[in-house]
């Protein structure tokens, strides 16, 4: 959840409820504590502000107050690629040894043991630049690839709501989607060993969504935390709405 910042605080005079320091009105008994109206009384009483005078929490920033409707937001964790990660490994070793171990070394142990093959040193210095050329491609090719899906699965942002989760992803072109909460008929959680060590997990959900029936938050951090999230929000969302799901 996000974290809120922090301020000097003082009780109020009047109800003893936490307000800032800076406050010049109580905003639980609509007191005013400074000025000529700090003795005035509203009509409505200390104890009883005014029902259609709505104040913004002062100890909130617009944006954190806005906030308060989240119920969960991440990132999938890079862990996801863990999988990618090796095969990129491995292909890095297997080229690294190409350019470690040269063709005329090669040569010369084919020679000791096959001695009829004769191979000009002109054509061996040849195909030696050809072949670690491409060992050099074949890493930066590698390595591009595994960093792009870095960047991709990084650039994608989930955020659960009581109303809907909403989803964004893309790096040049950014695309946001979302799905009623209470539009939600199905939720499980995957979590294999190796998630389990890392601290991480997919959580599944299916939904009566034309444009994603079936929705992952892949490799999230936190996932039992979201599953319960996401399961007590569309509960409350059938209450809210009176919506039966039929199998």
């Amino acid at each position: 959840m996000p974290q809120r910042l922090r301020h000097r605080t003082k009780p109020c005079p009047y109800c003893a409820e936490e307000i800032r320091y800076e406050a010049i009105k109580c905003r639980f008994c609509g007191e005013f504590l400074h000025g000529d109206r700090a003795q005035t009384r509203t009509r409505f009483g200390p104890s009883d502000p005014d029902p259609d005078f709505e104040e913004a929490d002062p100890d909130l920033p617009d944006e954190q107050a806005e906030d308060d409707d989240v119920l969960w937001y991440g990132r999938p964790s890079v862990f996801a690629l863990t999988g990618a990660a090796i095969k990129t490994g491995v292909l890095v070793a297997i080229c690294w040894a190409v350019l470690k171990y040269r063709v005329t070394q090669v040569a010369v142990f084919v020679d000791a043991y096959l001695p009829k093959v004769n191979i000009p040193a002109q054509r061996l210095t040849q195909v030696e630049a050809w072949i670690d050329l491409g060992a050099l491609a074949f890493i930066a090719a590698a390595l591009s690839v595994l960093l792009w899906n870095i960047l991709s699965l990084k650039s994608i942002y989930y955020e659960v709501t009581p109303d809907r989760i909403e989803w964004s992803r893309g790096i040049f072109d950014r695309r946001v989607d979302n799905i009623d909460m209470f539009r939600v008929i199905d939720l499980k959680l995957r979590r294999s060993l190796w998630d389990c060590l890392l601290g991480i997990g997919t959580v599944q959900l299916t939904a009566k969504d034309e444009s994603d029936p079936h929705f992952d938050f892949i490799k999230v951090h936190g996932c039992r935390d979201l599953y319960d999230v996401i399961k007590e929000a569309g509960l409350e969302a059938d209450r809210t709405r009176n919506v039966i799901h039929v199998e």
